[in-house]
Order: structure tokens, then sequence, then C-alpha cells
């Protein structure tokens, strides 16, 4: 089988990271257990656990939360329900205004429930570039994602009918939760019991002037950053091998000169405009050394 690398295409989602920097994440020792704490699409998540290294998966987001719990625990009553909707959607004569109705029943109903997992995939897969976003009332308002194709003169030609479903890749990352223990949480409490040997990846939201943090209600504000970096050290004692990512700025660095840091080129391509995209540069903070580092000292 071929492990799926994302749950889908998120913004900030660290697919550049396992791809070209495997080295620069921990792997927990032999028996321990890896936790990806901002699970975001769970591309380090995964790529643990197609490792078949046991991954704790914590997120505040109970809609990301409450999917991931579905697709573990029943993965075809997701399937069903995604492909009576993607069924739906297709055949809708504005197909806009469907979506932006699903949206606002995945705002009203209960994150727990199978149907409502599947309404977060379709938004996730018909919204626009992929974004999960939420207002300050905790509300989803991704925009819808265009659907037309167009020509070199950039006139409409047709609408393309995307699979939505994907069911394949929903069975391959049920059979992969099947080794993760999926909590709904602070980062401090869904590795409250991460000890010696274990391995962490804490990927927050950016603390970049300008960038976007409203993957869930409230954010990560400043006193969140300074609480992550005291949990950091928290970790540094007992043991627990961990990286994290931010945006590469003088007061990353500076706040976390004290480890390991990296910098790389990542880039950036959900923009709506042209020239919104390109390429950010990002930091690697570790709290320990690769056999690749060790050997060129």
């Amino acid at each position: 089988m071929t492990p799926p690398i994302a749950l889908s295409r998120w913004l900030g989602g660290k697919r550049w990271l396992t791809a070209q920097h495997p080295d620069k994440v921990p792997l927990p020792r032999r028996g321990r257990r890896a936790y990806d704490c901002f699970a975001g699409s769970c591309v380090v998540a995964f790529w643990w656990l197609a490792q078949g290294f046991r991954v704790v998966i914590g997120d505040t987001n109970a809609r990301l939360i409450g999917c991931l719990r579905n697709l573990k625990e029943r993965p075809e009553a997701v399937i069903a329900a995604l492909t009576a909707i993607e069924s739906a959607h297709h055949a809708a004569t504005d197909r806009k205004a469907d979506f932006i109705a699903r949206r606002g029943y995945l705002n009203r109903e209960d994150a727990a429930d199978a149907g409502t997992s599947a309404v977060f995939l379709f938004v996730l897969r018909a919204g626009f570039n992929g974004l999960y976003r939420e207002n300050l009332s905790g509300a989803c308002n991704v925009p819808y994602g265009d659907p037309w194709n167009d020509d070199k003169s950039g006139q409409r030609q047709h609408i393309r009918n995307k699979d939505l479903v994907r069911a394949d890749e929903l069975r391959a990352i049920s059979a992969l939760l099947q080794r993760a223990d999926i909590r709904l949480g602070d980062f401090a409490a869904t590795s409250a019991d991460a000890r010696s040997g274990d391995a962490l990846f804490a990927d927050a939201p950016y603390a970049a002037p300008g960038a976007f943090v409203g993957y869930s209600k409230g954010g990560f504000g400043l006193k969140d950053r300074q609480r992550l970096a005291a949990w950091l050290r928290e970790m540094d004692r007992r043991g627990v091998r961990w990286t994290a990512t931010d945006a590469a700025t003088d007061h990353t660095i500076a706040t976390y000169g004290l480890w390991t840091v990296d910098r790389a080129q990542v880039r950036r391509s959900v923009s709506a405009k042209s020239e919104g995209r390109g390429h950010a540069e990002e930091a690697l903070i570790r709290n320990w050394q690769s056999a690749t580092a060790k050997g060129a000292a």
C-alpha cells in the first residue's frame, strides 16, 4: 500500500518537510510513541504511522478530530456519506450555493457525527485551495473553490467534476489510523504523557506579521507561543526529542536560539493572486542532532 501523505491539501501543511527534509523529523525509540500536537493535514502523523510507529494525534479543532476518529472507526459510513454529497453537488444547478449550504450544516451539527465528518472533507476538497479556517466564533468560513477550466485566453470552458471522495485514499488513511491515539485538546494536554524516548512534532500557527492563524477559534497568540516554548523546555527535561516549525523571523530565531535552528525555502501557492505566491523561509527548530549532522561535525 502506498500511504497517503495528507488528509487533504492544507494551508501550512508539511508535505515539503517529510519529502525534502525527513532527517529533520525525530523518530521515537523502539517501543515508544510519536506525538503530532498540531495535526492539521496530519502529514507528519501519517509519515510516522506508515513507518509502523504508534502515534498520538492531537489538535484543538473538534471537526478535524471528529473526522479522524470516524475515519478510524467507521470509514465506510464516512465514504458513503461523502459519495452522496459529491453526487448531489455535481448535479446542483448552483454549486456555490450548494457549497455554502453544506458549510452552514458543518457549522451547526455535531462534530462527532460521521455525516458531519463527510461534510468536513467535502468543504476541504471543494473549498478554495484546500484552505481551512474559522472566524472568532468558531464558524468555518472557507470560500468556495472555482471548479471551472479556463482556456489559454482565460475564457471559461467547462466545469471540472473533481473526485471529492477518493475512497481508496480514505480507506488507506483508516488503516494507518488503527495505530493512532486521537486526542482533542491543547498541545500541552494532548502530549502530557510524553516521556523519555518519545518524539514530538510541533507545527503551531506562525507568528510572522500577516501570517494566517485562523485554523481554529481563538487563534494562536504570543502567550500561546510562550507557553509552547516553555513546554518544549519541559520536553527537553523529560528526554523527548522534538522538532518545531515557525516562520524564519528575527523574533523566532531569538526565541528558539537555544536549540538547533535550520532554515528552509518553502513554496507558497495558496494565494488567489499570482503575486501572492512564491517562496517563504521557514525555521526548523530541533533539540537533537540527526546522524547526518553528527557526521558532519
